[in-house]
């Protein structure tokens, strides 16, 4: 029996928790890359994405099990890289700007996200900040006829409004915990994977019987399909009570069906959030 009560302890003592102190502030580099190719023609197209973010994460407040954190976006920097395609954006000259892919990034720099977490498993309720980071979107690139909704109105919700940055966060966030179906981030608007751990370390995967659905456009044409093939994994540390270094990968197969006929393509994701 003592034996049990010192591993329930042991146990205890090492469960991670997100437990900063209020007004703790820490500088990180957020990092994400994306790999996308598919066949076409007889060839095989690849594009690369990556987008760095240098932003602060400041305990506002602790409520008993829920923290506040403020995440304020400083400066970021993307390229994007394909065949025929090579693009820029960086918000400390204001290059790309004019972009219509990754252009409406520039808009992030300075805004600030507020984040209400769980301290015990990372996962992000609510996210306050997301209606002002759309408007300021759609406000760079408004409707050409009054009364229709602005043409990156669509996109922006789906990747930035709170739902969306909640699942985004959760993922990114998430500590160690029992095994279980877990929402698959932004801009996915729908489906889940199951998440599974081993000490700090987590993998995830689908159902390969029952492939997510998912939805990235509505209007003005419709971008929906099905995932597959997802496999992936990452680590967590901390520091203080806040992230130290948090990593992950996922690997998926996308079916799109769009106006066009079906596309599938292959996808490579990868994020790391590392203190400065």
């Amino acid at each position: 029996m003592s034996r049990l009560c010192l591993l329930f302890l042991a146990t205890a003592l090492t469960a991670l928790e997100y437990a900063p102190t209020v007004d703790q502030l820490r500088l990180y580099r957020w990092t994400t890359t994306q790999t996308t190719q598919w066949a076409s023609a007889g060839d095989t197209l690849r594009y690369d994405t990556e987008i760095v973010w240098d932003l602060a994460l400041r305990c506002a407040a602790i409520d008993g099990p829920r923290l506040t954190l403020n995440a304020t976006f400083v400066q970021v920097r993307a390229t994007h890289r394909g065949p025929g395609t090579e693009i820029t954006v960086d918000s400390t000259t204001g290059a790309g700007g004019d972009d219509p892919l990754l252009g409406h990034l520039l808009v992030l720099a300075g805004k600030t996200l507020v984040l209400t977490v769980d301290r015990a498993t990372g996962a992000v309720s609510a996210v306050g900040g997301a209606d002002e980071v759309i408007a300021a979107i759609n406000q760079r690139a408004p409707a050409a006829v009054p009364g229709d909704p602005p043409p990156l109105d669509a996109q922006a919700r789906a990747a930035y409004g709170p739902a969306a940055l909640a699942r985004l966060w959760s993922q990114i966030l998430a500590l160690p915990g029992p095994s279980g179906a877990v929402p698959l981030p932004a801009p996915f608007t729908g489906g889940t994977m199951t998440r599974s751990w081993s000490g700090e370390a987590w993998t995830a995967a689908i159902d390969a019987k029952a492939p997510p659905a998912f939805e990235l456009a509505k209007d003005p044409a419709p971008v929906r399909g099905t995932i597959s093939a997802l496999s992936g994994g990452g680590t967590v540390a901390l520091d203080g009570g806040l992230p130290a270094k948090l990593t992950g990968k996922l690997d998926f197969t996308l079916a799109i069906e769009a106006l066009t006929q079906p596309v599938e393509t292959k996808n490579a994701v990868n994020w790391s959030l590392t203190a400065l």
